[in-house]
């Protein structure tokens, strides 16, 4: 996993700032299905890398909040309910919560999911 630096700050009860060395290498493929790795946690937002071999997919799946999925490395094929998205780099979809949908990577690749979590 990535190691992040946090900023500090007197007043806030979480920092003001989080970097993240290396979100790419946070998560590498397994064997059974792409990898996952947490790159950041925060009370707002939590990052998630994905890295997929060649003939993965994660299987049709909807998630409770509000998602940024971010596209690194590699030509992805978001499939959602009405089209499929090539996912390449610099490519970001948002998804409001509980929107179906599905990720094949016939080549390989990687991506980042930001959850966008309520106030707590």
């Amino acid at each position: 996993m990535s190691a992040a630096t946090e900023g500090s700050s007197a007043m806030a009860a979480e920092p003001r700032e989080t970097i993240v060395g290396d979100a790419i290498g946070a998560a590498v493929p397994r064997g059974s299905g792409p990898g996952a790795g947490v790159v950041l946690e925060a009370s707002r937002a939590k990052v998630v890398a994905f890295a997929f071999s060649p003939g993965q997919e994660l299987r049709e799946h909807a998630a409770r909040h509000p998602v940024l999925i971010h596209g690194i490395e590699g030509d992805l094929e978001l499939t959602l309910p009405e089209e499929v998205v090539r996912l390449r780099p610099g490519v970001v979809v948002h998804l409001a919560a509980m929107v179906r949908h599905s990720v094949a990577a016939p080549r390989g690749g990687r991506l980042t999911v930001t959850m966008l979590l309520p106030r707590e």
